[in-house]
């Protein structure tokens, strides 16, 4: 018998990006602020001895009062670097069909661009890289 392969369980994302639309802020029934922000990214790589550049998408979630900060100082195309981990959920679009997505649950949000609010604030505001337990995905009001 083959033995168990024991992985180090590891889900760290750190990006830098520009915002590709406003802050989109909602708050879950018990109150709790959760901001969607939508993230583009670039990649650089040599293809037939030639720079190439691909640009790809990804949306983040931020939780709590970061989340209220992010909406208040940040807007369509700011640079930030976000620190998180990735988490897939599923859920039933409006026509009731299973869709999965993938989105980085942001622990930490260090604003970019000059004159923003908190600037390069890297501590979390409530020492929460997650939703507090009471909070589930069906919680999440997107």
């Amino acid at each position: 018998m083959v033995a168990e392969l024991r992985l180090p369980r590891i889900n760290n994302v750190i990006i830098s990006g520009r915002l590709t639309r406003d802050v989109e802020i909602r708050y879950t029934p018990n109150g709790t602020p959760v901001a969607r922000l939508s993230l583009a990214f670039d990649r650089n790589y040599q293809k037939d001895g030639e720079w190439q550049q691909e640009t790809s998408y990804i949306d983040v979630v931020v939780w709590s009062k970061k989340g209220e900060q992010c909406a208040e100082s940040l807007h369509k195309g700011s640079p930030v670097i976000i620190e998180g981990y990735l988490k897939t959920r599923t859920y039933q679009d409006k026509d009731n069909q299973n869709r999965k997505v993938t989105e980085i649950i942001a622990s930490k949000v260090n604003f970019l661009e000059k004159g923003a609010y908190p600037a390069n604030q890297n501590e979390s505001d409530d020492n929460h890289s997650e939703p507090i337990s009471s909070v589930t995905d069906d919680d999440v009001p997107f």
